[in-house]
């Protein structure tokens, strides 16, 4: 019985230790209390475990066979710690969830080192400050490109939306031993998307088909060559009030001629996409699109996630292309500062009035109006974007184009595009 005894114990002993198998994370994390928590790490594929604390004490067991990136949260989703572990590690890791300065982690360099950087800056990492907190990363990794803690820093704590050029610099300062696979996981790739030549490339003109629009079926033609500059916005199930306002701002004062907007929506169904546009009272074009981000119309773009702002000028140049309403605007009206305009309803520049496209039921339109006289309502096709728009109309007459403020009319097989 005592020889068992002392067997058991050893058993105890070496499952507490860990072994050349699998990595071992002892957590002691005042607070915690008997909150669970959550492990992912990516080998060949995202692996995820659940544990649960007794008084704030929980051990924390996994396998790879290289370098891997290890973050714990809590249920709740909050995140406490990350480290760097592969098979045969043995970590300890301390913290108070009062005081998260007080992070302590043990057993190797790279997980001490991103532990000490955490507990050292926590005030910093805490504040929301992304430009801050990425020109302290950015620093880390100018002075230790040989880590793998610079690497997981990266990964874990650059902000890489906004700044897509500075984080693919930095990978590319990363030496080739900092750079784990498992620790940079899709990191690179995602970056990569964004600075490819294809999505910085040239702006290309679009046709889209927007399913229905004011009850008819509808596409949407877009050149960048129509306009000086124009400001494409692909929103999802929400655009918001700042996105809207700035759209209707930007119509209204600026001239079709130097300006056009284009909002595509991209949303599961056409009928979400009528019911979210069906309060805007827009002036621009908006278009929905099936598919999402990665419809073929837009793939090209690498739209990474919604809203996303580009605007380009007229020969298709991307001007600016991220995640900012604000920036977007203000790089319109730098541009275009001397053509903008108060009111609405005036003409600026040397634009002049844009000749709509009539009805079925039209029989004329007068030759010319008074701008002193208010101008006829508008029916349902007008464009008032001038981007260019093909509606396809009931079986019967349709309106061929409008010439020399004169109606056309021809039977549905020989219908052209309305300009």
């Amino acid at each position: 019985m005592r020889y068992l005894h002392i067997l058991i114990l050893c058993l105890v002993l070496l499952t507490g230790c860990g072994n050349d198998e699998e990595f071992v994370i002892n957590c002691e994390i005042r607070g915690l209390g008997s909150t669970g928590v959550e492990m992912y790490y990516t080998t060949r594929s995202l692996q995820h475990s659940a544990f649960h604390p007794v008084d704030g004490k929980v051990t924390l067991r996994g396998v790879a066979a290289d370098p891997t990136l290890v973050e714990v949260f809590t249920m709740d989703n909050e995140p406490l710690f990350a480290c760097v572990v592969s098979n045969g590690d043995h970590i300890n890791v301390k913290m108070d969830l009062e005081n998260p300065s007080t992070l302590k982690i043990k057993g190797n360099d790279a997980s001490e080192q991103l532990g000490s950087f955490v507990a050292a800056n926590d005030s910093l990492l805490r504040s929301g400050d992304v430009a801050a907190i990425n020109r302290l990363v950015a620093d880390v990794v100018r002075d230790y490109p040989d880590r793998i803690s610079s690497a997981a820093l990266l990964v874990t704590r650059f902000c890489a939306r906004g700044y897509e050029l500075e984080a693919d610099s930095l990978i590319n300062i990363l030496k080739p031993s900092a750079r784990a696979n498992w620790v940079m996981g899709a990191y690179p790739g995602l970056v990569g998307e964004q600075v490819s030549s294809a999505a910085r490339g040239n702006v290309r003109s679009m046709t889209i088909q927007t399913g229905r629009y004011e009850g008819r079926d509808t596409m949407i033609h877009y050149w960048p060559s129509n306009q000086s500059y124009s400001l494409i916005v692909v929103t999802g199930q929400g655009k918001g009030d700042s996105v809207r306002s700035v759209l209707k701002d930007l119509t209204a004062k600026l001239p079709l001629r130097r300006f056009k907007a284009l909002e595509i929506a991209a949303m599961g169904d056409s009928s979400s996409w009528t019911a979210s546009v069906g309060r805007d009272s827009a002036d621009w074009i908006q278009a929905w699109l099936a598919g999402g981000v990665a419809a073929p119309v837009i793939n090209s773009l690498q739209i990474p996630s919604v809203p996303f702002f580009i605007v380009a000028d007229s020969t298709g140049k991307q001007i600016y292309r991220g995640f900012s309403v604000k920036v977007a605007q203000d790089t319109i009206t730098k541009r275009l500062a001397q053509f903008m305009k108060e009111d609405k309803d005036s003409v600026g520049g040397d634009e002049k009035p844009v000749a709509a496209p009539a009805t079925p039921e039209a029989k004329s339109v007068p030759a010319k109006q008074s701008s002193a006289a208010p101008s006829a309502t508008k029916p349902a096709s007008v464009n008032r974007s001038g981007l260019r728009r093909r509606v396809e109309l009931p079986d019967g007459d349709r309106p061929e184009r409008v010439t020399d403020n004169k109606i056309k009319t021809v039977k549905k097989a020989d219908a052209k595009a309305i300009n």
